[in-house]
């Protein structure tokens, strides 16, 4: 297509370029659903003259358009260009990881220059440098790496398996950490079905009645859009040859057909019930005010059914501009209708009111269309207040940023207004997700921290979104939320091995070279202890790890965890070495070498089965049931020990020496002693209690 180009446009087909119709033919007239790119469910009728954007679809009627903006200049493109940008959104738990690494990057990279400079020194063999030099860097945990991988790819496939497709790796991980979920109406939340509720006729004309000739009247008249299929599907009536008809318009509001003859000659007519409300005779303003309000209240949608005596002849209709209603038109009563939401949607918004996450339903459909919607999805009215683009459109930075926060329904919002409010919820600090099916939808998804699509949606909306409800499964998402928390939980654990075998090690080294004495690793000592006790543990308890909020954040669970764990175990190891090196000869610094390394590695197995407490646990006393599959694994990893150390050629390997049975009852009261100290520390606080003043374990301390 090019510029200029005369485009037919009929039912079905979607139009590819902007333009405007140059022509329509008579009784063809065209029906747009712009849906996709505004959010507006409801068709929207065009006439000559009127703008074609790119995205929508022809339902109704035909007309030819000229070709007016192609390619990069197009709605569409417009929208959809910032979908071409990738984006990388850091979730806290990498962040997290990450701030670790570098620390412990940069502490490895001191110690490895500190022990080059002491051994220039002291001119000790290279092999020996280049060993202790291998210990040390082994001291960066590019295990966790790996591990949020395994955690990662574990997620998705979970979720998978229940019908979402994770296409962000950390996009699960995320999901545990939003405290606003941003949605999408039209073809989210519902889909983009209206059903039949109900009729509700005023005095002096009874049900039959009113159905009967309400039932005419849609299946007398030409123009069908959702609405009129909705009342077919439920109320059969007589085809009349209507002798006038004026189609709906989204500016004024209503339609209306004449006829002739029938049950009830004259005009019907079918529309807003806030537009005709001051046109039409109402016999009882109270009743009419009170039904209402009370189907509104209920989250429906509300058309007002009125009749007029006069029949409109087709002359009397404007060639140019819009008809006005007949002479004398009454009220009749009012017809409900009910968006069709996905299934479980109620529920699954409780769900997340109860985990208090923030719910905003954002929708460029009419602002009385959303909130009847938010109603009927458990949005509740006169505390969640709805707000329009219009008027948000009129606010200056400051106000905007307000109405963002006191307002949980919006409608008529254009995209560029999504993509705002996004990005005032995050400046505020809220970590945000944001679902969608539109084009219109993209810039917010993007701008979101997480961003969910329907599979249904367009496909520009799939490109930019993290995770994919396949089959537009609502019901997944507080799944999708559960595997975060397991994430989470599982990286907890993890972290709690990495980090307290690294700790312990680190001060081993230094009190090692504080005391002037040989390294108290060898690189293949050292494979067992990373290797055994952390690395193949870590991957049972990213499989292993549970559901639940974590009850604080990442950091300060594992600092208070490791601190005691790697401090006492450092120190019971600088006992077992010094006792170990009194007698001063070589060979009972590599026996000395071998009880370390098995003492370090038997209170490794012994942290599996720990990780899982937090202190709060040892503190009160009410510390749960050891998983018996921990216990399990840490005894099938010291019986693959036990193996190493009977077969020659594995102990050989890993430079281990026979251990007699004096040496296995000093491992084994170490042992003993240190686990003991260790649930004291947990339990009383020693360590805060020493290092901060005034500590109070039940109120923040720093």
């Amino acid at each position: 297509m090019v510029l200029g180009d005369a485009i037919l446009l009929r039912a079905g087909d979607q139009a590819v370029v902007d333009g405007k119709i140059i022509s329509q033919s008579a009784g063809k007239l065209i029906d747009m659903d712009e849906s996709l790119l505004t959010g507006e469910s409801d068709l929207i009728p065009k006439r000559t003259g009127d703008e074609i954007l790119s995205g929508s679809f022809a339902v109704v009627g035909e007309a030819v358009y000229v070709a007016e903006k192609v390619g990069k200049d197009s709605f569409a493109q417009k929208i959809t260009a910032g979908a071409r940008e990738f984006t990388l959104s850091i979730t806290p738990l990498q962040r997290q990881i990450s701030i670790i690494v570098r620390m412990l990057v940069m502490l490895a990279i001191g110690m490895s220059l500190l022990l080059g400079l002491s051994y220039l020194y002291q001119e000790k063999p290279l092999s020996d440098s280049v060993e202790d030099m291998a210990v040390v860097i082994s001291l960066v945990p590019q295990g966790l790496l790996l591990m949020i991988t395994v955690a990662y790819a574990l997620g998705a496939v979970r979720i998978a398996r229940k019908g979402a497709l994770v296409q962000q790796s950390n996009a699960v991980e995320s999901l545990s950490n939003v405290n606003v979920l941003c949605m999408d109406k039209t073809g989210t939340l519902t889909t983009n079905r209206i059903l039949f509720h109900g009729l509700h006729p005023f005095d002096g004309l009874g049900t039959d009645g009113f159905q009967q000739l309400l039932g005419d009247y849609i299946a007398s008249t030409g123009s069908k859009n959702r609405t009129a299929e909705a009342i077919a599907a439920a109320i059969q009536g007589t085809a009349i040859p209507p002798v006038a008809e004026v189609p709906f318009s989204s500016t004024r509001k209503w339609a209306a057909a004449s006829f002739s003859n029938g049950s009830k000659p004259g005009t019907c007519i079918l529309g807003a019930p806030e537009v005709l409300r001051t046109q039409v005779k109402i016999h009882d303003e109270a009743v009419f005010a009170q039904k209402l309000e009370t189907l509104a209240n209920q989250g429906l949608r509300v058309l007002l059914f009125a009749h007029s005596a006069h029949v409109v002849n087709p002359d009397e209709l404007p060639e140019h501009g819009e008809a006005s209603l007949p002479p004398n038109p009454v009220a009749l009563g009012f017809v409900s209708f009910s968006d069709e939401l996905r299934p479980h949607v109620r529920d699954v918004l409780d769900s997340f009111r109860a985990a208090n996450i923030k719910l905003l339903l954002i929708s460029g459909d009419n602002p009385d269309t959303v909130s009847a919607l938010a109603y009927q999805a458990g949005f509740r009215p006169g505390e969640d207040r709805a707000i329009s683009g219009i008027e948000l459109a009129q606010l200056d930075d400051t106000a905007f940023e307000g109405a963002v926060q006191t307002h949980t329904i919006f409608g008529r919002i254009t995209p560029e207004q999504k993509q705002r409010i996004v990005e005032v919820l995050r400046e505020h600090g809220d970590y945000v997700a944001m679902m969608g099916d539109g084009v219109n939808d993209v810039l917010s998804l993007k701008k979101a921290q997480v961003g969910i699509a329907m599979q249904d949606g367009s496909q520009a909306t799939r490109a930019v979104a993290d995770i994919v409800l396949l089959g537009n499964q609502f019901e997944v998402l507080p799944d999708a939320f559960l595997e975060g928390q397991r994430i989470l939980n599982g990286m907890n654990d993890s972290m709690r091995l990495f980090l307290t075998r690294t700790f312990f090690t680190v001060l081993l080294i230094i009190i090692a070279g504080f005391i002037n004495t040989d390294f108290p690793f060898t690189p293949r000592h050292n494979a067992l202890l990373t290797s055994l006790p952390v690395g193949i543990p870590a991957l049972f308890l990213a499989y292993w790890a549970k559901t639940g909020q974590p009850k604080k954040s990442l950091l300060v669970s594992v600092t208070q965890f490791v601190f005691p764990a790697g401090f006492s175990l450092a120190v019971v190891s600088v006992f077992i070495w010094i006792l170990y090196l009194t007698s001063g000869t070589s060979a009972e610094v590599e026996t000395a070498r071998s009880v370390l390394t098995t003492a370090a590695l038997i209170g490794g197995l012994w942290i599996i089965i720990l990780a899982e407490r937090e202190r709060e646990h040892w503190r009160n006393g009410d510390a749960p049931a050891y998983d018996p599959r921990r216990i399990v694994l840490a005894l099938a990893l010291l019986a693959l020990f036990g193996v190493v150390m009977a077969v020659p050629g594995l102990r050989d390997f890993f430079e281990m020496k026979p251990l007699s049975w004096a040496d296995l009852a000093i491992i084994a009261a170490s042992m003993t002693g240190w686990s003991i100290v260790l649930m004291l520390l947990w339990r009383y606080d020693v360590l805060e209690h020493l290092l901060i003043p005034g500590y109070r374990p039940d109120k923040p301390n720093l």
